[in-house]
């Protein structure tokens, strides 16, 4: 099964159901359910708090999601007339550090948090073998 790495709190929005779109650079034909995965790399400790969270945890597949579709968005307009779905205000943008050129929006139609699973993960979809309980 694949797995797609977010940094926090990108992954824990996704998993609660807070987040119903991840915004990514690349489009993808994949579709179907994924791992989730909190990255260790590019957390950033202020876009956390804003959200009102605390040492959300990183290194580890916190989750599965659904991957129904891609959206492209063709401009600034169109993408932040979603922002309730994915997030990503503009400063938000900003705080990451994001440039944002072309801006795929991955539809997520269903999501659930399962036990975290420790794994040494990659940046994007990767391929991951587990046993679930």
């Amino acid at each position: 099964m694949k797995a797609l790495a977010l940094s926090q709190p990108w992954a824990e929005l996704l998993v609660s159901g807070r987040k119903k779109v991840e915004v990514r650079t690349k489009n993808t034909s994949f579709r179907g359910w994924f791992y989730v995965y909190a990255a260790r790399k590019d957390t950033k400790t202020e876009v956390i708090e804003r959200f009102g969270f605390r040492n959300l945890p990183t290194g580890l597949i916190v989750g599965k999601a659904f991957l129904k579709d891609v959206k492209r968005y063709q401009n600034d307009t169109e993408f932040y007339k979603d922002v309730k779905l994915h997030l990503a205000s503009r400063d938000l943008i900003e705080l990451e550090g994001w440039s944002l050129k072309n801006k795929y929006g991955y539809v997520i139609s269903e999501s659930k948090r399962i036990t975290p699973i420790p794994y040494r993960g990659m940046p994007g979809f990767f391929n991951v073998s587990l046993k679930e309980n």
